[in-house]
């Protein structure tokens, strides 16, 4: 039981319709079977949440992904591996389902789906950890994917100059994370990004930058690298799958990418080259479409048992990196206005005006 008072309303930023949110008060969720319930301190934008508003998003869902919080209660079936009082974050499919998301005051969500966060890191820099932090994870060391080795436990280890691996758009919010996490399992990490960012991903465990600005960017790490296997594509977009594609080895390599891709065009860029796209919300284990692809139950309940290795509260990689100090959060800034100034955050999201921060919102 919890010692906490939840109200039977709160406040809420829901879908009116294409494009439309506003703040609503609505029922507060009850913990389901297996679920808790975490009071909500801050949220952190992400481009999902303004793609789920425009294009996917239902009628009365609640919009956002991240969030960090308290865990005020829990179902009696929830488990010990996170306890009330504890302080979670993560991230949920907002926009989708009625009652759902994590622009709210409370949120319900399971155990497994959720690191505890260290008290080192405040609430406005662990917000931003969920969508972007476990999609690194995923992309990076699930087998399905780039299937790299999993981090040891302990000091960060020396570079293997045999293990390269190239993050597209490193500075992206994913791509931090994946620069660091590449970092944490002995990785020689290579990075694209525009010229002024390249400094700053060196500090977070990139050995080499390229501007990804340039055309010839693919053809100079392939030259440079001609034993590079390994892509994370954070960008995907725009000829980012193909010039990954393009940078790793003739031998053949992975790619991992975070939007679908075109079979034959990253064939044509590189014919050896095993391309995968992967969608985090498969993790709720339950059968899943998105841009017209399916994932069968089967592939979803795969996703959600790796997802408890990457979380489950302490007892996940999330928790070992972050409390190691391999992974650091992304450089935050925090807005003012709460869910009210949300939508504006969302434009200057959609115009392409944030870069190399996360927005985030207190409640």
């Amino acid at each position: 039981m919890s010692a906490h008072t939840v109200p039977a309303q709160m406040k809420a930023l829901t879908i009116d319709g294409k494009s439309a949110a506003s703040v609503k008060t609505i029922d507060t969720p009850k913990p389901g079977p297996g679920q808790i319930l975490v009071k909500v301190a801050a949220n952190a934008l992400n481009p999902t949440d303004w793609k789920h508003l425009d294009y996917f998003g239902i009628k009365d869902a609640i919009v956002g992904s991240d969030f960090i919080g308290t865990v005020v209660d829990k179902d009696a079936n929830a488990g010990n591996t996170v306890e009330i009082g504890e302080r979670v974050a993560g991230c949920v499919r907002g926009g989708h389902t009625p009652g759902m998301g994590a622009f709210a005051e409370y949120l319900v969500t399971y155990p497994s789906a959720v690191t505890t966060v260290p008290d080192s890191i405040s609430d406005v820099d662990g917000a931003g950890l969920g969508v972007g932090g476990f999609t690194a994870l995923f992309g990076l060391f699930q087998p399905k994917h780039l299937g790299l080795p999993v981090p040891p436990r302990g000091p960060l280890p020396d570079v293997d100059p045999k293990l390269k691996v190239l993050v597209w758009s490193g500075a992206s919010s994913t791509g931090q994370f994946a620069i660091q996490a590449a970092r944490a399992t002995g990785a020689y990490v290579i990075v694209t990004a525009s010229s002024k960012n390249h400094e700053w991903l060196k500090s977070l465990g990139a050995a080499e930058a390229f501007d990804y600005s340039d055309p010839e960017t693919p053809a100079k790490i392939a030259a440079a690298h001609p034993d590079l296997a390994y892509a994370f594509d954070s960008r995907s977009e725009q000829g980012s799958q193909e010039a990954c594609a393009r940078a790793l080895s003739k031998e053949g390599g992975k790619v991992v990418c975070l939007l679908p891709f075109n079979p034959k065009t990253v064939a044509e860029a590189n014919p050896k080259v095993k391309t995968t796209f992967l969608l985090l919300y498969t993790t709720s284990g339950e059968r899943t479409e998105m841009f017209s692809i399916v994932f069968d139950e089967a592939y979803c309940q795969e996703d959600m048992r790796y997802m408890q290795e990457m979380a489950s509260g302490k007892n996940g990689l999330m928790f070992q990196l972050l409390s190691s100090g391999a992974l650091r959060p992304n450089r935050s800034t925090l807005q003012t206005g709460g869910f009210d100034a949300v939508l504006a955050g969302l434009d200057r999201m959609r115009n392409g005006q944030v870069s190399g921060e996360k927005l985030i919102y207190k409640q």
